[in-house]
């Protein structure tokens, strides 16, 4: 009776003697022999497909650790743009706050013109410089 296992085949000196030789020309065992070679050979394929699986997958999950490597990358560059463009952003508020101060100053500077030269007169202008220095 030959018995393959992992490829290699033999024979099984223990099988022959227990059954006093008419193992290997007995129809019943050389069936069950048969039987049990199909089945070692589906092992053997089983085997040797889930190997295969075993390696596409361990590709793949390199594939994908260098791919969430780059994407970290990725991501450690976009939160250090977003922190600079916060940055600009609030650079740039308090210079629009700024700004709007400065409009809100020359608008009253702007208000104090138009009343003091356009609805006064010329003389009551120079009259209140006058008393003006007159006082202190």
């Amino acid at each position: 009776m030959e018995i393959s296992v992992n490829g290699l085949k033999g024979l099984n000196e223990v099988a022959k003697g227990l059954a006093n030789g008419h193992a290997i020309t007995d129809p019943s065992y050389k069936h069950i022999n048969d039987k049990l070679e199909v089945i070692t050979q589906y092992l053997l394929q089983e085997i040797e497909n889930k190997q295969h699986t075993i390696a596409e997958q361990r590709h793949e999950i390199e594939r994908l650790k260098q791919e969430i490597n780059q994407r970290s990358g990725m991501v450690a560059d976009l939160e250090k743009q977003l922190s600079q463009c916060a940055e600009h952003t609030e650079g740039h508020r308090q210079l629009i706050n700024k700004l709007l101060n400065d409009i809100g100053h020359l608008q009253k500077d702007v208000d104090w013109y138009k009343r003091t030269f356009e609805k006064r007169s010329i003389w009551g202008v120079l009259k209140d410089k006058l008393f003006k220095k007159k006082s202190p």
